[in-house]
C-alpha cells in the first residue's frame, strides 16, 4: 500500500493532492458536526450516553422556550457537579497539604472553586460557546453565572455517564498545575487585601473613591480610584462597587510597587508577596 501510494504520488501528484484535501474537508465536517468532541477531548473523557452532556450544556432559558417540546435544563446536574466537585478538590487539597489545618485548607478550596474561577475554567473549555440557548439569548453566553453552571453541569455529568473516578480524573487534569500555585490563585483573587497588606508594610493606609456611576440602574457601570496615603495610584471600573474596588486595588498594585521602586526605598518589595 505505502508503495503504491508513493508511485501515485510521483506520477499523480494532482490526483494525491485532491485525494488529501477531500480527506481534509472530511474531517472538517466530521468536527463540525460533531462540536462536542473537542470538549471532550479537553475533558480527557468521552462521553458514552450524549444526551447526559446535551442536558449539561441546557440552559434553563430554553426549557421554557422550548413550545411543548420536553427537556431538561442543566439545573439538576448543576446541583450534582458542585457537590462532586468540592468533594474532590476537598480531597486533593487534604492529600497535598498535610501541614495546613482546617481554616486554611477551607479558603484554599474557596479560591479553587468560587463563581469566577469556575466560569474562567469554563470558558478556557469552549462551554459557553456550545451553551443550548433559544432564539434572541445568545447574549447570555457572555454571562459568568451562565459560564460557571454550566461547567458544574458538565461535572455532574461526567458523574453521571462514567462515575466518580472519571470526574476526579477529569477534575485532576483540568486543575493541573492550578493545585501548586495556590497561593499566587488566592492573592489574584483578593487584590484589596494584597494592597492592604503592601500599603501596611510602609505605614500607608489604603482608600477608595468613587469617580463616576453611568448607565441604567440595571446595567451601572461604577468607576473608582484606589489610593494610599491620599495619593491615586490605580483606576478600576465594574458593574458594583465591589467590582470596580478589586480592579482599582489590582491596579494600584503594579502602580504602587512601581513607586516604591523607583524611591528605592530601604524596605524591600517581597518578590513573593
Amino acid at each position: 500500500m505505502a508503495l503504491r501510494t508513493y508511485i501515485k504520488g510521483v506520477f499523480k501528484p494532482k490526483a494525491v493532492r485532491r485525494a488529501k484535501a477531500m480527506r481534509r474537508a472530511k474531517e472538517t465536517a466530521r468536527k463540525v458536526a460533531d462540536p462536542h468532541s473537542k470538549l471532550e477531548a479537553a475533558l480527557g473523557y468521552k462521553f458514552k450516553n450524549r444526551e447526559i452532556l446535551s442536558e449539561a450544556l441546557t440552559h434553563p432559558v430554553s426549557v421554557g422556550a422550548s413550545k411543548g417540546r420536553k427537556i431538561r435544563s442543566n439545573q439538576r446536574l448543576e446541583f450534582l457537579g458542585d457537590a462532586v466537585l468540592q468533594s474532590v478538590i476537598s480531597a486533593e487539597l487534604f492529600e497535598k497539604f498535610p501541614e495546613e489545618e482546617e481554616g486554611d485548607l477551607t479558603k484554599n478550596r474557596v479560591a479553587l472553586t468560587r463563581g469566577s474561577f469556575l466560569a474562567e475554567m469554563s470558558r478556557s473549555l469552549g462551554i459557553p460557546d456550545l451553551l443550548v440557548l433559544p432564539k434572541g439569548m445568545e447574549s447570555l453566553r457572555k454571562v459568568a453565572s451562565a459560564a460557571e453552571d454550566s461547567f458544574e453541569a458538565v461535572v455532574g455529568a461526567i458523574f453521571v455517564d462514567g462515575g466518580f473516578e472519571k470526574a476526579r480524573k477529569s477534575l485532576r487534569s483540568l486543575y493541573g498545575k492550578k493545585l501548586d500555585s495556590i497561593s499566587d490563585l488566592m492573592k489574584s483573587q483578593n487584590p484589596k487585601g494584597r494592597l492592604q497588606e503592601l500599603a501596611a508594610r510602609f505605614g500607608e493606609k489604603v482608600d477608595y473613591v468613587l469617580l463616576s456611576q453611568s448607565g441604567p440602574d440595571h446595567k451601572k457601570v461604577f468607576e473608582v480610584e484606589a489610593r494610599i496615603g491620599g495619593e491615586p495610584f490605580g483606576k478600576g471600573s465594574g458593574a458594583s462597587k465591589k467590582a470596580a474596588e478589586c480592579g482599582a486595588a489590582a491596579a494600584a498594585i503594579v502602580g504602587y510597587e512601581a513607586y516604591l521602586s523607583s524611591r528605592k526605598s530601604p524596605l524591600e518589595i517581597d518578590e513573593n508577596f
